[in-house]
Formats: C-alpha cells, sequence, structure tokens
C-alpha cells in the first residue's frame, strides 16, 4: 500500500493541531512547517483541502492560524486518508461495478482476496482515531 506526500503531511497537520481543539488557539502554519521540518507552501495547500473539508478553520491577523475544529478522537485514519487519496489503491474497488474499471474481474482468481483485505484494512483504519496516533 503505498500513500502520497499529501496523505503523509497532512496527517502530520492534523496531528499538530491536535492540541488546537480543546484550547480554541489558533497556530500558524509556518510554525508547523518548521517543527516539522516540512515546506510551507506545501503544507498551506493541504490545509486550504481541509479547511474545505471542515476538518480546520483559519483565522487572519495577528492572534490567527489554524486550529482542529473535528475532536481528535472523532477523526479516524479512514477519513484522513479519504481527504487525499482519490480512489482506493485496487483498480477492481473503485466504484460499485468493478467490470468498469477492470476486464479481468470475472476471471482475477484474487478478486474476492482482494475484496477481503481492502475490508479489513479499512476497518483497521477507522479504528486508529487522530488521538491515538
Amino acid at each position: 500500500m503505498k500513500f502520497s506526500r499529501k496523505t503523509d503531511y497532512g496527517i502530520i497537520l492534523l496531528k499538530s493541531l491536535s492540541p488546537t481543539f480543546k484550547s480554541g488557539e489558533f497556530v500558524s502554519l509556518s510554525k508547523v512547517a518548521k517543527a516539522n521540518s516540512l515546506p510551507k507552501s506545501f503544507i498551506e495547500k493541504l490545509a486550504e483541502t481541509l479547511r474545505k473539508k471542515r476538518f480546520i478553520e483559519a483565522k487572519r491577523g495577528l492572534a490567527g492560524g489554524y486550529r482542529l475544529l473535528k475532536d481528535p478522537a472523532r477523526i479516524n485514519l479512514q477519513e484522513m486518508v479519504e481527504v487525499f487519496e482519490e480512489q482506493p489503491f485496487m483498480r477492481c474497488l473503485r466504484s460499485s461495478d468493478p467490470e468498469k474499471h477492470c476486464s479481468l474481474v470475472k476471471i482475477c482468481p484474487a478478486h474476492k482476496t482482494w475484496v477481503t483485505i481492502h475490508e479489513k484494512t479499512k476497518n483497521i483504519f477507522m479504528g486508529i482515531t487522530l488521538a491515538k496516533l
């Protein structure tokens, strides 16, 4: 299984903002980028995506920055991955009609196994929250 840097950095950003859910404070992206040795310009793009998906909010000005809107104990790893990864990693699982994505689905001896692995992985990811990371 391979995830993009967007997912890796997005999870780091969310984890860095976790304390802001309880404190209500806003944290600058410069501070997050510096603390985690991440490129600020990339973090800004990820923050915009997370803001649009209502995971975080932004505030301009001197006391501005970003903060987490959702309880870290209620954000699971599956949700975080889905923000940044466009499709499941297996072609045959990308829609309710696998034949649209893979012409071999009817004869593939591994298809049922892939589905099982996907469901088990999804369940594991759903059981891991941002608070537990």
